[in-house]
């Protein structure tokens, strides 16, 4: 990483590889191509490849012996709450669920803000649900939603049965990128929290 000399990260350097020599596994290895130093303009870097949590900070605090400690050595926590056994510690992000996204750990972070809040403002610590799938809001469950069209599914190209017969080559295919710009869009127009309003409903408009 490339600093601004004031401890702020403004850059990222990497190396381009390309694929070298059989190995004895007859495995081709990436090596990096010699020249390709190339940076990258970033005002953030999340490191998040083959790590684990670093608890050794704990060593020297008083209540380590009541903060409870999971075997993949991460912290034990109430998933609503994201509060540790000790009343006043909240945790998130993979030091609390083990390796996982991003996006993962930034959901809990702010999850664990409103029980930081909750906690510090004397109320009871209730956090939020964890987990919408299985719990519907009535306010998000409409029977129409104005602006949304109802979309079918991208079918998944299969190879024909005439060239699957003599080879080893794998049936399903991969969808073209307009077909998964349309996957996204079907995805996110899903109807119960979120719909896209610049779409006007063919229904309305012939009603109007």
């Amino acid at each position: 990483m490339i600093d601004d000399g004031q401890g702020n990260v403004k850059g990222l350097e990497y190396l381009q590889m390309e694929l070298g020599e059989p190995d004895a596994s007859g495995r081709r290895r990436p090596v990096p191509i010699e020249g390709s130093e190339t940076i990258l303009d970033v005002d953030m870097v999340i490191s998040a490849i083959s790590q684990q949590p670093d608890i050794s900070f704990m060593e020297g605090e008083p209540e380590k012996e009541n903060i409870a400690i999971t075997r993949w050595n991460t912290f034990d926590n109430d998933p609503e709450t994201l509060q540790c056994s000790v009343p006043y510690l909240f945790t998130g992000g993979d030091v609390a669920t083990g390796p996982s996204l991003v996006v993962d750990a930034i959901g809990g972070g702010r999850r664990a803000a409103r029980s930081i809040h909750q906690y510090i403002t004397g109320e009871e610590v209730k956090g939020t649900p964890r987990s919408l799938r299985k719990r519907h809001i009535p306010e998000s469950l409409f029977e129409k939603v104005s602006g949304v069209v109802k979309s079918p599914r991208t079918p998944m190209p299969e190879l024909p049965v005439a060239q699957r017969i003599d080879s080893m080559i794998e049936v399903d295919q991969v969808i073209s990128e307009a077909d998964a710009k349309h996957e996204s869009s079907r995805c996110l127009d899903c109807c119960r929290i979120c719909y896209n309003p610049d779409i006007i409903d063919r229904k309305d408009q012939n009603a109007a």
